[in-house]
């Protein structure tokens, strides 16, 4: 996706320690020096960081002048979140088998390379750190944040997604002040499985941000 993107502008990743486990609150502090370090800041964030995106826009008022959300959400993801991470809480501590998740994240279709990409990333990752997240973003609400934001949200949504359920989206296109939504052919990963026309819809919305910046 980065590659994808070098057409529309310079792009910084904002990398955190996955091999240990902080609440929404605790990375955007650990972001902060980084968002610091910019002016005229566009976020992009991708499923488990939305919330986060949310966070820092909210605590970087100066700094960031738009935020791309995409196959993500600000509360409850699934329906009966609430019950599923009690559930999750008291569960014992099992990885889902890799090809299940596989198929819930991208569908059918992963080529080997990513598949590949994937599957070392997931090794990587002690089973305590998913667990933690995904009660994170079972139990997250950025709502007021999200609806304090005055700037430009573009949603992108996974036609496909068979983890985040269409009414995230919708929850975010009604919080938001001045939101647009796109719907992309493509599964949960969709920045890994449709970049190209990730990328264009996210430079699409960047050139209607400068037409009204300059209008």
């Amino acid at each position: 996706m980065v590659a994808a993107l070098a057409d529309v502008g310079d792009v910084d990743v904002l990398a955190y320690d996955s091999t240990h486990f902080e609440s929404y609150a605790a990375l955007a502090d650990t972001l902060r020096p980084v968002i610091e370090r910019h002016e005229d800041v566009v976020l992009v964030a991708e499923s488990f960081a939305g919330p986060l995106g949310v966070l820092l826009a909210h605590r970087h008022p100066r700094r960031v002048r738009g935020l791309v959300m995409a196959a993500s959400f600000v509360r409850a993801p699934l329906p009966f979140s609430r019950i599923g991470a009690t559930l999750l809480q008291g569960m014992p501590a099992v990885a889902p088998p890799l090809f299940a998740l596989e198929r819930l994240l991208a569908g059918s279709g992963l080529p080997a390379p990513l598949r590949a990409e994937f599957e070392a990333i997931i090794a990587t990752l002690p089973l305590a750190i998913l667990r933690q997240r995904a009660l994170a973003a079972l139990r997250v609400d950025v709502t007021t944040e999200l609806a304090a934001l005055d700037i430009p949200v573009l949603y992108l949504q996974a036609r496909h997604d068979r983890l985040i359920w269409p009414k995230a989206g919708r929850d975010v296109i009604r919080l938001s002040r001045n939101a647009r939504h796109a719907v992309i052919d493509a599964p949960h990963f969709l920045f890994q499985m449709a970049p190209l026309r990730a990328a264009a819809e996210i430079g699409r919305w960047l050139d209607g941000l400068s037409g009204d910046t300059h209008g």
